[in-house]
């Protein structure tokens, strides 16, 4: 069982399992807008995800948290820079628009990273970790697949995105909750600002907001609405059952693991 558990500690660290998570909300937007999959788009989404998120984790200036809980980070290094190689691979096979948009959303992740504004980066701006990263799941998870399909439709694809950056937010919450004893009280985030049950709260009101959006979409099938309802309750029972001690993979792994759920549950809503 060892290694099965140095495996799992492997799939989460190197951030394979976000990566999924980010693919899981593209093939929603695919099956919203009743889309074929690109494999090679879903591809160059896995890849750079998880480029992006261990180049953020765990390059030289990255949270020091995140390194001392680490193991085999030499292992995950060489993990990144093969998935490297595999997003410039899955890069070439795109088209242009992709790539703009992709660059465009995925430059973000470099600002919020690198010391560009005065020695400073975007997260370390008051409040701002959060949105920018709802801001870049909601650009590669809806505007990329749409405009890689040529089905960028307004004004759905609007509600999609904004509805896409609500649950980003909402997604991001029990990992806020958990940080409180590691992130620096400058920086502002929702939990220090709002405290605990205050954010649980804020969680709720922006998941009823998403549902409410729903009803705004041009048409609006029983089946795509069960599901979302489904998968909002299922984020809230998350959102209320976060603590700042929780266990060790109550957001890595379970709250990180909700947008594969509301994947498969599209998937299997539709041979029914």
């Amino acid at each position: 069982m060892t290694w099965l558990k140095k495996l799992f500690q492997f799939y989460i660290q190197s951030s394979m399992h976000v990566s999924l998570a980010v693919v899981a909300l593209a093939g929603v937007t695919l099956l919203h807008f009743h889309l074929s999959p690109n494999p090679d788009l879903l591809l160059f989404i896995f890849f750079g995800t998880i480029v992006g998120y261990n180049f953020v984790k765990y390059a030289g200036i990255a949270n020091f948290h995140h390194l001392i809980r680490t193991r085999n980070l030499l292992a995950i290094r060489i993990f990144s820079v093969a998935c490297f190689l595999g997003m410039i691979y899955s890069l070439l096979q795109q088209s242009l628009n992709v790539l703009i948009a992709g660059g465009l959303f995925g430059s973000l992740t470099i600002l919020y990273t690198l010391p560009i504004f005065r020695s400073s980066n975007l997260r370390s701006l008051k409040g701002i970790k959060v949105f920018i990263i709802a801001l870049v799941w909601a650009g590669i998870t809806v505007v990329v697949p749409l405009v890689e399909s040529e089905h960028l439709m307004f004004p759905d694809a609007a509600i999609e995105f904004i509805q896409r950056f609500l649950f980003v937010i909402v997604l991001m919450l029990p990992f806020e909750i958990r940080d409180l004893k590691y992130d620096a009280p400058e920086l502002e985030t929702i939990p220090q600002v709002l405290g605990v049950s205050n954010t649980r709260l804020l969680g709720a009101g922006l998941l009823s907001l998403l549902m409410l959006m729903e009803f705004t979409k041009s048409a609006i099938e029983i089946k795509t609405l069960l599901v979302t309802l489904i998968v909002a309750l299922a984020t809230l029972v998350f959102i209320y059952k976060s603590r700042i001690h929780q266990s060790k993979y109550f957001a890595a792994f379970w709250v990180e693991g909700i947008p594969i759920f509301w994947w498969m549950l599209l998937i299997a809503g539709g041979y029914f």
